[in-house]
């Protein structure tokens, strides 16, 4: 493109020169050949003059055009990061959501459960674990309940295991009673499983 460019410059120059001469040969030797000169003179400046001018008025064109294209690219890269990390954001805060919404109906079924089992206590349940919503997959990892009974002042925190026989006669019956409970109903190993007192609440 700007060797066409070039070389049509050139013979644009030569066709003026080589015209330029032929008038000057042909003019005559009077005040009319100052005019002429001064004419052809006009026409030379002119030739050399606007192929450059052409040049650098596409070039800033060019420029520009290319500033416009640069500009838009860099919007739009700057568009779709701001949305993949908007998307991220939002999928990171359904996802907490979620889990916390799954968490909390957890712990509440899990209070219902126990207190309409054994009446006179009070529970409150505290579940951790492990959710993926999108295989539909859960994993208790450890769930706390804590239990207040009027009747006992204080009973000691018991851990159960499946394999723990020698510490079978430490432990509370009720507190066993309610981890066996617990652990059949909602499918949950014995030894995930954490029971310990806590004060009933005055109100």
């Amino acid at each position: 493109m700007f060797i066409e460019t070039l070389k049509s410059i050139v013979i644009n120059l030569v066709t003026v020169l080589i015209f330029i001469s032929a008038v000057e040969l042909m003019a005559p030797d009077n005040k009319m050949k100052k005019y002429i000169k001064f004419v052809l003179g006009l026409i030379l400046i002119t030739a050399i003059l606007n192929p450059i001018l052409k040049l650098v008025s596409n070039g800033g064109r060019d420029v520009i055009s290319n500033i416009k294209n640069y500009e838009e690219v860099f919007s739009r890269e700057e568009n779709k990061i701001n949305s993949d990390n908007g998307d991220a954001f939002t999928k990171d805060d359904n996802e907490n959501s979620r889990k916390k919404a799954f968490v909390n109906n957890f712990n509440k079924n899990c209070d219902n459960l126990l207190r309409n089992k054994f009446k006179n206590e009070d529970f409150k349940s505290e579940v951790d674990c492990d959710i993926d919503f999108s295989n539909i997959t859960f994993n208790v990892k450890k769930l706390k309940i804590g239990v207040a009974d009027n009747k006992v002042n204080k009973v000691k925190k018991i851990v159960i295991s499946d394999n723990s026989n020698e510490n079978a006669k430490d432990e509370n019956e009720k507190y066993t009673e309610i981890v066996n409970y617990i652990s059949d109903e909602l499918d949950i190993s014995k030894d995930k499983i954490e029971v310990y007192p806590m004060k009933k609440d005055s109100n």
